[in-house]
C-alpha cells in the first residue's frame, strides 16, 4: 500500500512538472519588454474566479493575457489544463453550467462567451462601456455597466437585451445573486456618503475657525468652499453642525447596494451608509444574507493632520433578507488616534477589501486585503470579531471557498498567482501560476508600493486608498493644513508675472484627480504646488502617517507603476475615432460643431479654449500652464486641467429637488455641476444666442479624446452564420482602417481542426498566421474560416502589441502555433521548441507533436526514432492509474513515427473530459505529456 502511494505520489510530483505547475512558485515570465507592447490599464478584478457548478473546475481571469485558466482541481492541488483566449482586461467570470462561462472584459466593453468543453470562446457580446460583472439568475444573465450606471439583462440563449435596469450610483460594478435566483444585488463602486461642496462664493467669511488653529505668521488663507454632509433628516450640516440647508437645494443619494426583484427587473430597495467605495458582493445561498465589503471616506473632516493616517474606515457590512443593515469595522483594535501605530496592529490590519466568500456553509465570511496581503475570517453572527487572519499571495483580489475539499483558493493579482489555503486555519496548501503574465517587471515591482498598506502608519491605507486601481474615488477632500507653511510653485517657463511664486496651505476642497495620462502635463497638483511625482514622497508621512518618506528607490518603482497607467477609450466617440454630431439639427448638440468652435473662436481675449486645452501634442487637454486668480475670477491660481476624463465626473445636479448620485463635479474643487454650467462662468465671451453653443461645447468635451482609440479593444466574433453578414463585416472593416491610421493594431483568434491559432494584421489585407511555413491569409479567407466551434474573433489591440497578443504570446521569437506543434509552451519564454526537443544523439527519440490538444476523438503522438525500437505508449489520469496501453512492445523503424488514442480505456469505454498523460517509452528515450479530452 505504501508503495502504491509512493508511486502515485512521484506520478503526482511528475503531473505538476510536466504542466508547469509544481509547487515552488514562480511568476511565469514577464521579461519588460523590448518595444513597448504592454498597454497599463490597471483593470480592476471583481470576480475573478469561479469554480463549476459540480466542482471539479477552477475558472481564473488572466487579466494581463486576455485569457482565461481553467483549472482541474479534483486532485491535490489546482492543476491548470487549459487557456482561453478572451477580450481584454477580463476582470470576472461566471458559469452559467458545466459547459458554458461568461468572462466580462472590461476594456472591450463586451462579454466572451465560452464552451467549457470545446474549451474556445464561442461568441461576444458588446454590452456597453466598462462592464464589471454577471450573475444569472431567473433564466437571465445580468451585466453590470459601469460607465452607464446600469445592469443590462440579457436572454444567454439569443445573446439579446431584455431589460435595462438603472442603478442610482455611479459606476455599479460587483453583482451577486440569492440562492433561488429571486434577488439580484448590485454595489455602486463610488456611490459616495452625502457629502458635497460649497463654493467659496456662497460660503464667503462663514467658514468654521480652523481646527487646529492656524499657525502666527501665516498670511490669511484664501477664500475657500466648505464640504458639507446630509444627514438622515435631511439637514445639511458641516462638520460642527451649523446647518446650510438654505444653500444647498438638491439631495444625494446613497444607494451602496441596489436589490433588484428578478421577476419584474426592477430595483426593490437600496441599501446605504455601508461605504464610500463599494467593493465586493456576495449572497450566502441558503439564507440570502448579503455580505459587502467597502471603505468609508473620512472626507468629511477637514485638514491633512486629523486624517493623517485615518483616511477612511475599512468596513464590512451584512444585509439580512428582512432588509437590516450591520456594518463592522474590520480594523476595531487600530487605535488611529497615534499615528504611526504599533507593529503588532499594523501588520495584521485589513485595507482595500476587494474579495469577498461565504464559506462552511454560510457560517463564516473571508474578506481579502488587497493591502496587506491577508485575509480574515468573519463570524457573522459577531461581524465586528474576526475569527482567523492569515497571510496571503501578494495582492489578493478575489477568493472561492471549495467547502467540498476544506479548500480556499485566493487570486493574487501582484503576480498572477492562484493560492490553495486549508480552509480549517488558512494556512497554504499551495502557490501556482494563473498563467503567462507579459507585465513588465518595472510595472510589477511598482505595484506594491502602490496598493501597500505599510506605506501608511496602520497598514491599511495606501495611495490606491483615494486614486481607486489608479484613477479617482469621486471626492473632495479639504487636505489643507493650518501648520503647514507656504508651498512653493515652480514658475520656469510659466511667463506670468501675476502668478504666486508659492501657495497657501489652507487649499480648501479638491477633488482627487486621477493618475492616469501624467506624462507630459507639467507640474502636478490643482495648484502646480508639486514638480512632478517624487515631490509627493512626503505625504506618505504627512496624509498617509508613515514614520518615514519611501527610500529613493522605492519612489522610483511607484514612479513606474504611475506613470504607465492610460486612460481607457472615451465610449462617447465612434469606433473610427470621429465625433458624433454631423448632419444635426441645430438645436441639437453637435461635438463636431463643438470642435470647430473650441479650436478657432477665441473666448478668454484672444485665445480660443484650444489655446489652454490642446487637442494635440504633449498631453491632449492641457497646455500645462498655470492660470493667475485674476483671470479665473477666484482666490487661488489654478494649472490647466487635462480634459481626458470628463466623460467620467457626471451624475451630479445641484438644482432644486435633484437627486444626484454623486456630490462632486467640475472644476478643482468640483462645485460646478455640469459642463453647460461651468461654460457660464463670466470670464468666457460668446457670441448672441450662446446657449446652443455651450451645449456643442459640452457635447465635445464629453467626447474629447482620451488618448487611446476606441478600436482598442473593440472585438468581432464570426461564427459562420454572420461569415457575411454586413454589419460585422464591416465592423472589422473599421478596426482595419484603423490599424491602417495607425490607432491600433488587429488580430484574430480561433480554433483550426480543433486547436487554437491565431493572427496578426499585417496591412494590404494580409493576415500573417502564428506559423512560420504558413503564407499569409487574406481577410476574406480568415473570416470563412468561421464555423460552430471555429468562431473567429477579430480584436483592435493597443498599437505595438499586436505581435504579443497573436503570434508570439510570451516575446520568446517561436510563433505560438510552432511552440505547440512542437510541444512547448507559448506561454513561457524559457519553454521554446528548441528547449522542448533538444537535439539528441542520432539514436535518440524526438517527439514532434501531440494534437490536437485539447482533442474531442482521437489524438496522435507523432515522434521520430533515431533507431529502430520497440516502443511503448501507455495513458494515465490524473491519479495516477493506468486508463489503457496503446502499444506494448510494437517494434517500429527508423525515422517519422505516430501513434495514436481514441479515448476509449482497456475495456474499451470512452473516457470521461478531462486530463490524461501520454507516457512514450522506447529503448532509446521516453517522454511524458499532458493531454486535455473535452467534450
Amino acid at each position: 500500500m505504501r508503495s502504491t502511494i509512493r508511486r502515485i505520489a512521484t506520478f503526482l510530483a511528475l503531473v505538476a512538472l510536466i504542466a508547469g505547475l509544481a509547487a515552488v512558485p514562480r511568476r511565469l515570465g514577464s521579461r519588460a519588454a523590448i518595444a513597448p507592447d504592454f498597454v497599463h490599464f490597471e483593470s480592476a478584478h471583481i470576480h475573478p474566479a469561479v469554480l463549476t457548478p459540480n466542482g471539479d473546475r477552477l475558472l481564473v481571469v488572466n487579466t494581463p493575457d486576455n485569457r482565461l485558466s481553467v483549472f482541474d482541481v479534483t486532485g491535490a492541488r489546482p492543476v491548470r489544463i487549459a487557456e482561453i483566449e478572451v477580450g481584454m482586461e477580463p476582470v470576472s467570470v461566471a458559469c452559467r453550467s458545466d459547459s458554458e462561462a461568461w468572462v466580462v472584459n472590461t476594456l472591450s466593453d463586451d462579454v466572451s462567451v465560452v464552451n467549457l468543453n470545446t474549451l474556445h470562446a464561442r461568441a461576444t457580446l458588446r454590452v456597453g462601456d466598462e462592464p464589471g460583472d454577471v450573475v444569472f439568475a431567473n433564466g437571465l444573465a445580468y451585466v453590470s455597466v459601469s460607465q452607464y450606471d446600469q445592469v443590462r439583462v440579457y436572454d444567454p440563449a439569443s445573446l439579446t437585451r431584455v431589460a435595462t435596469i438603472a442603478i442610482e450610483a455611479r459606476m455599479p460594478r460587483a453583482l451577486a445573486v440569492n440562492g433561488n435566483g429571486t434577488r439580484v444585488y448590485a454595489a455602486g463602486l463610488f456611490a459616495g456618503n452625502r457629502t458635497t461642496v460649497l463654493p467659496e462664493s456662497v460660503v464667503g467669511n462663514a467658514l468654521p475657525p480652523p481646527n487646529p488653529p492656524m499657525v502666527f505668521g501665516l498670511p490669511p488663507a484664501p477664500g475657500v468652499g466648505l464640504i458639507v454632509k446630509q444627514l438622515a433628516n435631511g439637514d445639511w450640516v458641516d462638520e460642527t453642525g451649523r446647518a446650510w440647508n438654505a444653500h444647498v437645494p438638491y439631495s444625494v443619494l446613497d444607494a451602496d447596494v441596489s436589490e433588484i426583484n428578478t421577476a419584474t427587473n426592477t430595483v426593490s430597495r437600496t441599501f446605504g451608509d455601508i461605504g464610500t467605495v463599494n467593493f465586493a458582493l456576495a449572497v450566502e445561498p441558503v439564507g440570502g444574507t448579503v455580505a459587502a465589503t467597502a471603505t468609508e471616506a473620512r472626507n468629511f473632516t477637514r485638514f491633512a493632520p486629523n486624517v493623517r493616517g485615518h483616511l477612511v474606515d475599512t468596513r464590512a457590512a451584512f444585509i439580512t433578507p428582512g432588509g437590516s443593515v450591520t456594518v463592522a469595522n474590520l480594523n476595531p483594535y487600530v487605535d488611529y488616534t497615534v499615528t504611526p501605530g504599533p507593529a503588532g496592529p499594523r501588520n495584521s490590519a485589513i485595507g482595500i477589501p476587494t474579495g469577498i466568500a461565504w464559506y462552511r456553509g454560510g457560517s463564516r465570511v473571508l474578506v481579502t486585503s488587497l493591502a496587506s496581503h491577508r485575509i480574515v475570517a468573519l463570524d457573522p453572527a459577531l461581524p465586528g470579531r474576526s475569527v482567523a487572519r492569515a497571510a496571503t499571495v501578494a495582492g489578493p483580489t478575489g477568493v472561492v471557498a471549495d467547502d467540498a475539499r476544506g479548500r480556499v483558493y485566493v487570486v493574487g493579482r501582484f503576480h498572477n498567482q492562484l493560492q490553495t489555503l486549508d480552509a480549517g486555519d488558512l494556512h497554504q496548501l499551495g502557490l501556482t501560476g494563473i498563467g503567462f503574465d507579459p507585465t513588465p517587471d518595472a510595472i510589477v515591482n511598482g505595484r506594491k508600493f502602490f496598493y501597500g498598506g505599510f506605506t501608511s502608519g496602520h497598514g491599511d491605507q495606501a495611495c490606491a486608498t483615494c486614486h481607486v486601481f489608479g484613477d479617482f474615488d469621486d471626492l473632495a477632500w479639504d487636505l489643507g493644513n493650518p501648520e503647514g507653511t507656504l508651498q512653493p510653485v515652480d514658475l520656469t517657463g510659466q511667463g506670468n508675472p501675476l502668478l504666486q511664486s508659492a501657495v497657501h496651505p489652507m487649499k480648501g476642497p479638491m477633488v482627487t484627480q486621477s493618475l492616469r495620462g501624467l506624462p507630459n502635463t507639467g507640474q502636478l497638483h490643482w495648484r502646480a504646488d508639486r514638480a512632478n511625482l517624487d515631490a509627493f514622497d512626503e505625504a506618505f508621512v504627512s496624509l498617509l502617517g508613515r514614520a518615514s518618506p519611501l527610500p529613493d528607490s522605492e519612489m522610483a518603482a511607484l514612479d513606474d507603476f504611475v506613470l504607465a497607467l492610460v486612460h481607457p477609450p472615451n465610449p462617447n466617440l465612434y469606433l473610427d475615432r470621429t465625433l458624433p454630431g454631423d448632419p444635426v439639427p441645430s438645436d441639437v448638440p453637435s461635438a463636431k460643431r463643438g470642435l470647430q468652435f473650441f479650436m478657432n473662436v477665441a473666448v478668454d481675449q484672444f485665445i480660443p479654449c484650444a489655446g489652454c486645452h490642446r487637442v494635440t501634442g504633449g498631453a491632449p487637454g492641457t497646455n500645462e500652464q498655470i492660470i493667475d486668480r485674476f483671470v479665473l475670477q477666484a482666490a487661488q491660481d489654478l494649472k490647466v486641467p487635462q480634459l481626458r476624463n470628463l466623460y467620467r465626473k457626471t451624475g451630479f445636479v445641484r438644482r432644486p429637488g435633484a437627486r444626484s448620485k454623486r456630490g462632486f463635479g467640475f472644476t478643482h474643487n468640483g462645485s460646478v455641476d455640469d459642463l453647460f454650467d461651468f461654460l457660464q462662468f463670466p470670464g468666457f465671451r460668446f457670441p448672441p444666442n450662446p446657449d446652443p453653443i455651450r451645449r456643442d461645447l459640452e457635447q465635445f468635451l464629453l467626447d474629447f479624446d482620451t488618448g487611446m482609440a476606441p478600436a482598442v479593444g473593440a472585438q468581432v466574433t464570426f461564427t459562420g452564420a454572420n461569415d457575411d453578414d454586413p454589419a460585422t463585416v464591416a465592423r472589422l472593416d473599421t478596426l482595419i482602417s484603423q490599424a491602417q491610421a495607425g490607432g491600433c493594431e488587429v488580430i484574430a483568434k480561433g480554433r483550426v481542426n480543433g486547436e487554437p491559432r491565431g493572427w496578426l494584421y499585417a496591412g494590404a489585407g494580409r493576415w500573417r498566421p502564428d506559423r512560420r511555413a504558413e503564407s499569409d491569409t487574406t481577410t476574406a479567407l480568415l473570416r470563412a474560416l468561421g464555423g460552430p466551434g471555429s468562431e473567429i474573433t477579430m480584436t483592435g489591440v493597443p498599437f505595438g502589441s499586436g505581435a504579443r497578443m497573436a503570434i508570439d504570446r510570451d516575446r520568446d521569437g517561436w510563433r505560438d502555433g510552432d511552440e505547440l506543434a512542437a510541444g512547448s509552451d507559448p506561454g513561457d519564454p524559457a519553454s521554446t521548441p528548441a528547449s522542448a526537443t533538444p537535439v539528441l544523439p542520432p539514436e535518440g527519440l524526438t517527439l514532434r507533436s501531440i494534437r490536437p490538444n485539447p482533442f474531442r476523438d482521437a489524438v496522435e503522438v507523432a515522434f521520430n526514432l533515431g533507431l529502430a525500437s520497440r516502443v511503448d505508449l501507455a495513458v494515465y489520469d490524473i491519479m495516477g492509474r493506468e486508463v489503457t496501453v496503446v502499444a506494448r512492445g510494437a517494434s517500429l523503424g527508423a525515422g517519422p513515427q505516430s501513434l495514436g488514442w481514441d479515448g476509449r480505456d482497456a475495456r474499451g469505454r470512452s473516457m470521461g473530459a478531462g486530463v490524461y498523460f501520454l507516457r512514450l517509452r522506447t529503448g532509446i528515450g521516453g517522454v511524458t505529456r499532458a493531454v486535455v479530452r473535452v467534450r
